[in-house]
């Protein structure tokens, strides 16, 4: 009797299966089609999208809206260099990627055949791990080996190339080596020492601010979150990945955790303890907002993480769902009223600062009216996308995370990738289809990504995106405005009104065109009820920008 005989594509995508994977974003080629075919066969779904930058951003968006690692391929040469703006944004933010790139067969490197190019050089400084396979029957252990550095410890963008020879070559089942289980549930905890001490400093503080990063997602340690914060009646700001863990609408929650919030800076200006869990300081949330005179305990899976650019009183080290439960069972219960009402008292303030403009009816639209709308739609079962500068400054302003999971954008990295935004919600509707799924875009920024809007048709993805369209680079036109001379014209900034609904028309989704700040509503309620990935363009003032 004849031996079961995988191809290597087969190899790689048993492992996948295996691993649990479901998805898996690219473009065809001829050097990664067996994998195509293998993933298909074994019930792992081949999203074809139209730019692999996008199917790394898909790949992200996917980890992001689930917590599990992404999987993005990209023939060789063009199609890997394509995925590498999405590897770097995946590498910078910690999110747990898998690129498996084709490559020119080994008989053909150094030779200036079609699509031979020295891709592990140029990635091997953007992601954690970077390797060639050698022998086709070894890929099961190569890729099982990449899923584990991409979703253990920090997580990470992993990259792994199979030239094309060992990708159809055949191989006995014999040799072929699969392992039980590739990754490991087993993490650090905290030292014992170091949780008391945290909870002997947090029972002591009376003005204590807890803010929560990434690391709370990639721990999936969300419930642990709200169970402290419920306990001790610590109030929190959320960041990055974390967005959502604890919902914006929860009385515990003060909102976004970013440098621009006057919320958050009022809250370490005056408190006395700050709890930060998960996430590093920089960009959005930079070191100058912590006071020198603030006790700091910092707690991270990475121990180099702990002491970068602050000092701080206790370092622990581990993972964050872990440690927030050590710290729930042995905490007080005391709560902190009066801390906690006098920061709603200002973030009301801010509320009542911003109300007279979300019901503004002036010509052209106003961009909080805009928001205010979008905010009307949004509940505890939607995910809210944001991308683009001044589109996402304004909806990080207004609009809320209501579940973990629910916010991704462009504002999750220190990368800053314009494009993430149509990927991430399309990533995000395949997650959890019974989600509403709203991106909030600006005009320069959608058309990154507007032909994906072909891949959303072809593959029933159904999610609606609202466009801030003020006809240029408006973030950067606000600010070069503060450094140019008078009447210097602006170069490279302007866009035309282009009718990007009747572009989303054409590709087979659903358009609305808004001019007027009245039929903002109607035409959201429209696309919502589609059921066809929407577009809705709305024409906003070009001379307001966000408020902070």
């Amino acid at each position: 009797m004849q031996e079961q005989k995988y191809n290597g594509g087969s190899l790689a995508a048993e492992v996948l299966k295996r691993e649990g994977v479901k998805y898996i974003f690219g473009i065809a080629g001829g050097h990664i089609y067996p994998l195509m075919e293998a993933c298909e066969e074994r019930g792992i779904r081949y999203i074809g999208v139209r730019h692999e930058m996008n199917a790394a951003f898909m790949a992200e968006g996917w980890a992001l809206a689930t917590g599990d690692p992404g999987v993005c391929t990209g023939t060789a040469g063009p199609g890997f260099t394509n995925l590498v703006t999405g590897l770097a944004n995946s590498s910078n933010g910690g999110f747990p990627v898998l690129c498996l790139a084709g490559k020119a067969r080994i008989s053909e490197f150094d030779r200036n055949e079609l699509q031979d190019f020295n891709q592990i050089d140029m990635v091997k400084h953007i992601t954690k791990h970077a390797r060639s396979v050698a022998e086709a029957h070894r890929i099961p252990e190569y890729v099982g080996r990449a899923m584990a550095y991409c979703a253990t410890g920090r997580p990470g963008p992993v990259y792994l190339e199979i030239p094309r020879n060992l990708m159809e070559q055949d191989v006995d089942a014999s040799r072929a080596e699969f392992q039980e289980t590739y990754r490991t549930s087993s993490v650090p905890a905290g030292d014992p020492a170091d949780i008391g001490t945290a909870v002997k400093l947090l029972n002591e503080a009376k003005k204590p601010v807890l803010i929560a990063g990434g690391g709370v997602w990639w721990s999936r340690g969300h419930a642990e979150l709200a169970a402290f914060v419920e306990k001790t009646g610590i109030p929190v700001f959320t960041r990055n990945a974390a967005r959502g863990s604890v919902p914006d609408t929860h009385g515990l929650c003060m909102g976004i955790a970013a440098s621009a919030s006057p919320v958050l800076r009022q809250a370490l200006a005056e408190a006395d303890l700050a709890l930060v869990v998960g996430t590093r300081t920089g960009y959005t949330m930079t070191r100058d907002v912590f006071p020198k005179s603030l006790k700091i305990i910092r707690v991270d899976i990475d121990p180099a993480q702990i002491t970068d650019q602050l000092d701080v009183r206790l370092g622990i080290v581990g993972d964050a769902r872990l440690v927030l439960k050590k710290l729930t069972e042995a905490a007080d219960g005391a709560g902190h009223s009066e801390w906690v009402n006098h920061l709603r008292e200002i973030k009301n303030s801010l509320v009542s600062l911003a109300a007279p403009l979300a019901m503004s009816d002036q010509f052209p639209i106003h961009p909080m009216r805009l928001m205010f709308e979008i905010l009307r739609r949004v509940d505890e079962n939607t995910v809210v996308v944001v991308d683009g500068g001044d589109a996402a400054k304004w909806g990080n302003l207004v609009l809320p995370a209501m579940l973990p999971g629910g916010y991704p954008g462009v504002i999750s990295t220190s990368f800053g990738p314009l494009g993430v935004g149509i990927p991430y919600a399309m990533a995000a509707k395949l997650a959890h289809p019974e989600r509403k799924v709203i991106l909030l875009t600006g005009d320069g920024t959608f058309g990154y990504g507007a032909m994906e809007y072909d891949t959303a048709v072809r593959h029933n993805i159904p999610f609606t995106a609202v466009i801030l369209n003020d006809k240029g680079w408006g973030m950067i036109k606000r600010s070069e405005a503060k450094k140019s001379s008078a009447g210097r014209e602006f170069v490279g900034l302007d866009l035309a009104e282009t009718r990007y609904d009747k572009v989303v028309e054409a590709l087979g989704g659903h358009g609305e065109y808004v001019t007027r700040p009245q039929e903002i509503g109607p035409a959201l309620e429209r696309a919502l009820a589609s059921g066809k990935p929407a577009c809705v363009n709305v024409m906003t003032d070009p001379d307001i920008g966000p408020m902070a």
